[in-house]
């Protein structure tokens, strides 16, 4: 399952730079129109599949897995209300939740890549613990780094044709 969720989410990140950056313009503003969902569905897979660790898997989450999930858990709903509103001022509450949780999974990736740091986390759930390995360099955290990045990525993409509706003039 580690290796299905790292190869979604080497697709997704490969798929969104290659089609805005060297992909036709019909499929741009397919990504344009599409950004929005497409962060959501990420949203909802890293969730997903931090709830599959956990509960399936029996994986026991760290103090800072737990601080990852506070940032992803809320961006299912809020970035799945924005969907059905079509509402491009999500990026004002969501970007925020998403660059916290990114730094969190970054300090956390850094935490497991240099084990003899002292850190804040209990010797039954220790963060430099890696529950998976895939391709030798991906763990848990790396994968919600990139989710974050990802979503972060979408909203930046998703509110480059869309105007922000101005304030009328009292």
């Amino acid at each position: 399952m580690a290796i299905l969720f790292t190869v979604l989410l080497i697709l997704g990140v490969v798929g969104t730079v290659t089609v805005r950056f060297a992909g036709p313009q019909t499929l741009r503003n397919e990504l344009q129109q599409s950004a929005l969902p497409l962060a959501w569905l990420v949203a909802i897979t890293a969730t997903a599949g931090s709830l599959y660790f956990s509960e399936v898997a029996g994986y026991t989450p760290c103090e800072f897995c737990w601080y990852q999930r506070i940032a992803m858990y809320p961006l299912v709903l809020t970035l799945g209300v924005a969907v059905r509103r079509q509402d491009p001022t999500v990026i004002y509450s969501a970007i925020p939740l998403a660059v916290v949780g990114a730094l969190i999974a970054l300090y956390h990736y850094q935490l497991q890549l240099f084990p003899d740091q002292s850190s804040l986390c209990s010797s039954g759930a220790p963060c430099t613990f890696r529950w998976i390995e895939t391709f030798e360099i991906v763990s848990i955290p790396l994968m919600a780094f990139v989710s974050f990045s990802l979503i972060i990525m979408l909203l930046l993409i998703n509110n480059r044709t869309r105007p922000v509706p101005e304030e009328p003039h009292r």
